[in-house]
């Protein structure tokens, strides 16, 4: 009996041990499915990396700036440079927007204006630079775009050509289009490569591999007998090699931040009349500007004539004349050309057609212009300064002199090197006067002539009633009337 009780028991025992792994076995089983459930039903987002605009495009001016990144030189190929299908030919973009439109990839920044600066010396007289007549000029818009329209297209506001961000970074000798690392840039006109590479031995900027990498164009057309040039400079790749015949919208490089740029985008220049850093024009009024789009151009000249250089320029919509819209400066005295056709201090790019109100405030006085932007052309402001009217100083009024018959009775002979003196008296009662080392007596309401050496000496009146009165004169020689004269009042 008792070893049969001891099997049960054992079988009991194993039956309670096999339930016990059979439960465990399946609730693991169950929560391993239910966490690959969750985990399918509820994946985790991947991080999508966003390009972050960059606003310093420029450094702080140094002597000899310091580049923060320069990719190695990338060796170019032999082939002809490839072509996007989204080529865009000579003077025709390739898409049509409405004036309203915005190119993808461009923001339309909230602009906020700047205090108005102090204004910095005038130094050059516009009749010494022999500037054009604009009323005589024709747009040159010969250039297209250097990205396709699935880009930013448009040039950075806040840094436009011959500004430097009120002081903030260098002078800019061109323009800032800012894009992601590697996207394609287009040759904006048709033309051979001059240079394509490091800038490190070739000085193209203001030092050496200031660009870091750069491609620099002399186009097949020339501008009054002139070389034109376009420069892309910061570039990560160079996709042309010297020599090499381009199109309008080849692929000839990558965006970057080669050289002292410190974000991704293309420095783009124009140069007139050789290849320099100093022959730099404004690429607004060289690349075309969008459908329904145009340019505002204008000078500023004061009173005296002379160009007033960082000068802010405000543009505000007409609709709107109080609401300001857009700001720009004039170029400094001697850091960049006017361009030869117009003779411009300051620009706008890429404004939509239709009405607006330019205004300035210099030497005391507002100037506001009504303009209107006309589709793909350059509209120019004349601003000419008005002297204000010379401010005449607060009169003094002049007494009218007594009679003469009260002033100047019995009037002494005076000899030469002396000097006559008169005290008159309003006062009801003598006064005793006493005039350096000579005393007379005033009768009320009377007079007396002194006869004494000019110079400077001491006066005392004695009132009848106590009251005594004192001074100093500077005696002046000889007799003039209304000039050594003293009155005396109760």
């Amino acid at each position: 009996m008792k070893n049969r009780a001891l099997t049960d028991n054992l079988r009991l025992f194993t039956v309670a041990v096999a339930l016990a792994l059979l439960v465990g076995i399946v609730a693991v089983a169950d929560r391993g499915r239910m966490a690959t459930v969750a985990m399918l039903g509820t994946p985790t987002p991947t991080p999508t990396s966003t390009a972050t605009a960059t606003a310093t495009l420029a450094p702080v001016p140094t002597s000899t700036p310091t580049a923060t990144q320069t990719p190695s030189p990338t060796s170019s190929p032999t082939a002809t440079p490839r072509r996007e299908t989204a080529t865009l030919a000579p003077g025709t973009p390739a898409s049509t927007p409405t004036a309203t439109a915005t190119p993808v990839g461009t923001p339309t920044p909230t602009y906020t204006p700047s205090p108005t600066p102090t204004p910095v010396p005038r130094t050059v007289l516009a009749s010494s630079l022999n500037l054009p007549d604009p009323g005589e000029a024709e747009d040159h818009f010969w250039f297209t775009r250097p990205f396709t329209d699935a880009h930013a297209t448009w040039g950075s506001s806040y840094y436009p050509f011959g500004t430097n961000n009120r002081g903030e970074y260098l002078w800019h000798h061109g323009i800032d289009i800012q894009n992601p690392m590697g996207t394609p840039i287009l040759a904006v006109g048709d033309g051979v490569v001059v240079h394509a590479g490091p800038d490190d031995e070739t000085l193209l900027g203001p030092s050496l591999n200031f660009f870091g990498q750069a491609l620099l164009i002399r186009h097949d057309r020339e501008w009054n007998d002139l070389p034109v040039y376009t420069l892309y400079g910061h570039v990560s790749k160079v996709l042309a090699q010297e020599g090499q015949p381009v199109e309008a919208g080849d692929v000839v490089a990558e965006v970057g931040q080669a050289g002292v740029a410190l974000g991704p985008h293309l420095h783009l220049e124009v140069r007139v009349g050789g290849m320099t850093y100093r022959d730099v024009r404004n690429p607004d009024l060289w690349v075309m500007p969008d459908p329904g789009y145009g340019v505002v151009a204008g000078r500023v000249i004061d009173a005296q004539g002379y160009l007033v250089p960082q000068q802010p320029v405000f543009l505000y919509r007409a609709e709107e004349p109080d609401r300001f819209w857009r700001e720009t400066f004039t170029y400094p005295d001697g850091v960049v050309k006017s361009d030869g056709e117009w003779g411009e201090t300051f620009t706008f790019a890429d404004v939509p057609a239709g009405g607006y109100v330019l205004k300035t405030y210099f030497d005391g006085r507002l100037y506001t212009r009504p303009i209107t932007v006309t589709d793909q052309a350059t509209t120019f402001v004349l601003i000419e300064g008005v002297a204000l009217p010379p401010t005449p100083p607060p009169s003094t009024p002049t007494p009218s002199p007594p009679p003469a018959s009260e002033w100047r009775p019995d009037q002494p002979d005076v000899p030469p090197g002396m000097a006559c003196f008169l005290v008159t008296s309003d006062v009801n009662g003598e006064v005793t006067f006493n005039l350096g080392p000579q005393t007379q007596m005033i009768p009320p309401n009377g007079y007396i002539w002194f006869v004494i050496e000019p110079g400077y000496a001491t006066w005392t009146a004695d009132m009848h009633d106590g009251r005594r009165g004192r001074g100093e004169l500077d005696i002046q020689p000889g007799c003039e009337p209304f000039v050594n004269t003293l009155s005396l009042s109760e």
